[in-house]
């Protein structure tokens, strides 16, 4: 027997796989099992069928007291030659297209899915026998964690074609080969391979458990289906929609949540690949912005990462997402026209998510206008109901302050200030003409508003008068207005941005100027913030009514600090006393 080396360094190919490739030192269970199953399909590709007998092709023998798992199929099986290459190449670059060639020969047999083993063992064994060949004798190959290997023919032949693999786990991480701890890892990761897959508690003979042959999901019916992601995903789903693109061999189902999920971040998908699972965390197949959905999928044709953990990044993958993402459409659509309580409680408990997909789809946006419900000054409105000129509210306050302003004056305010509203209201101001969208602006608002009448003229003064003053103290400018409804008693409106002077402009650029040898006078802009009192409001009729001149000065007072409360900005301490005393007097006064 003669002690070779590995063409690698081990010791460093170990430390990439335990810190760079593989996130868990679990996947050994799941490499185990992916050789092993890579066998039987080279050994059916081969021509033969496993004579196994009543025996489960692929067998997970745990050995608790020593701390060693035995992995057994009646697969394709290596010669001492293939031994020697598929082993002890591992990653030499003068060897890297025949080590890929023999890799796709043998559908990923051993290479890196059996180094994983390192990450819980200092030595594997293996007895192989090959199948390629009539009494082939069987190989022994052991390799160690200090990077060296021995190939000899087994003192112990197999009595058929196939392999054994012994892992022998470190004292340290004796619980990653504890029957529990593989029965559970063999069920996660091979649960829906076809072949049969049974795990056993030590070597006695006794029948064990079979891990696999579970139905996928998009094979179940339609009940079976939902108690499956109950029990998988832990949610009781309000509708499921079949996932299908034969261009990649994808398949699977995506179950729409009953309950409302947040939409910053969307959760990942159980991929599986061949019927191997893949994660449960994986955000490469359907889009960003189906937040309401928890999906399974067969990746099919898709190719893996080196790690078997994800899938390559590439043209296909970002094709097959697009089409994930229309057909999750399509069943949205499905679902509407239905229509019943089931779309009813979608759109009631996905309205966040349905705006997310309206601002990243157009083909979205076209649904979300017949289907979405808006909050309005005059009610739930659909966008495609809404007249031809609508403007909106970019906070739920300015809504909440403005929505009867608006609607009494003959417009229709929309309610922006939920996560996507404005991106999605923007981007229907760039799709159609039919209603023109703009940003609600309580100047513009202001200087629609009607003006008093004049037989309320002598009244203006002399509220004008009380109130100027107050106001001016303050640092607030003043405007009375006449409007609907009566209920608006007055309105803050914040000052003119600096810098600009519109006014100015004007008269830099009056053509007469240089004609008359001056310059046009503009009036002053006014920047400070201004309070704007409905004069056909009782209460503020009742201003000028009251009995002495500090009552009429708290009253303003009172209604300028409750604009601001309207407008929702918070009170200083300062601002709540003021706002405290004159609620005070105004009250003594009135009994």
């Amino acid at each position: 027997m003669t002690t070779e080396n590995f063409q690698v360094d081990l010791r460093g190919i170990v430390e990439i796989l335990s810190h760079h490739l593989y996130s868990s030192p679990r996947v050994f269970v799941r490499e185990l099992i992916q050789n092993a199953r890579d066998a039987l399909v080279a050994r059916e590709r081969l021509g033969q069928s496993a004579a196994s007998g009543q025996q489960a092709p692929i067998e997970l023998i745990v050995d608790e007291p020593r701390r060693a798992l035995l992995v057994r199929d009646a697969g394709i099986g290596l010669t001492e030659q293939e031994a020697r290459q598929l082993l002890s190449t591992i990653g030499a670059s003068s060897k890297r297209g025949e080590f890929a060639q023999a890799r796709r020969d043998y559908l990923g047999q051993f290479g890196i899915g059996l180094l994983s083993c390192f990450l819980v063992a200092d030595q594997i064994e293996v007895r192989s026998r090959s199948a390629r060949e009539s009494n082939a004798p069987t190989m022994h190959w052991i390799g160690s964690g200090d990077g060296t290997f021995t190939v000899t023919e087994a003192a112990d032949p197999l009595e058929a074609p196939g392999t054994e693999v012994w892992v022998r786990a470190r004292p340290e991480d004796a619980g990653w080969v504890s029957f529990e701890r593989v029965e559970l890892l063999a069920s996660k990761f091979a649960g829906l391979l076809p072949v049969p897959i049974t795990v056993h508690r030590g070597a006695d003979g006794s029948p064990g458990r079979i891990v696999s042959r579970q139905t996928p999901p998009w094979q179940l019916a339609g009940p079976d289906a939902l108690e499956w992601c109950l029990r998988t995903f832990g949610m009781s789903p309000l509708a499921a929609f079949p996932i299908d693109v034969p261009v990649a061999g994808v398949r699977g189902l995506a179950f729409v949540s009953s309950n409302a999920i947040s939409s910053k971040h969307r959760g990942g998908d159980r991929v599986f690949s061949n019927g191997m699972f893949v994660a449960d965390d994986n955000t490469q197949l359907v889009p960003e912005w189906a937040t309401f959905v928890k999906v399974a999928l067969e990746a099919g044709s898709l190719t893996l990462t080196a790690s078997r953990e994800s899938l390559q990044e590439t043209e296909l993958v970002r094709d097959v997402q697009a089409e994930v993402g229309r057909q999750l459409r399509t069943g949205i659509e499905r679902l509407a026209a239905e229509g019943g309580d089931r779309f009813k409680q979608f759109l009631d408990v996905h309205s966040t998510n349905l705006l997310a997909m309206a601002a990243a789809d157009d083909v979205m946006l076209q649904f979300v206008a017949r289907h979405y419900l808006w909050e309005t000054s005059s009610g739930l409105v659909p966008f495609a109901q809404m007249p031809s000129k609508i403007s909106y509210a970019s906070t739920v306050g300015e809504f909440s302050a403005n929505a009867s302003l608006v609607s009494a004056q003959g417009g229709m305010l929309v309610n922006g200030g939920y996560t996507h509203s404005i991106a999605v209201l923007e981007a229907f101001g760039r799709v159609q003409t039919r209603v023109r969208v703009s940003l609600f602006s309580r100047t513009e608002q202001l200087d629609a508003l009607p003006q008093p009448k004049p037989e309320r003229q002598a009244f203006v003064e002399q509220l004008r008068a009380v109130a100027t003053p107050v106001l001016d103290e303050l640092g607030v400018g003043l405007d009375l207005r006449d409007f609907a409804p009566a209920s608006v008693l007055s309105l803050h409106v914040p000052p003119p941005p600096a810098g600009f002077d519109f006014a100015e402009e004007a008269a830099d650029d009056d053509p007469w100027a240089a004609l008359t040898g001056g310059t046009k006078q503009a009036d002053p802009v006014d920047r400070r913030p201004k309070l704007v009192l409905n004069v056909r409001a009782d209460a503020v009729r009742a201003v000028v009514a009251a009995r002495t001149l500090q009552l009429q000065q708290q009253a303003v007072r009172a209604l300028y600090l409750l604009s601001l409360l309207q407008a929702g900005q918070r009170l200083n301490a300062d601002e709540q006393r003021t706002l405290a005393d004159a609620l005070g007097e105004l009250l003594v006064a009135a009994t």
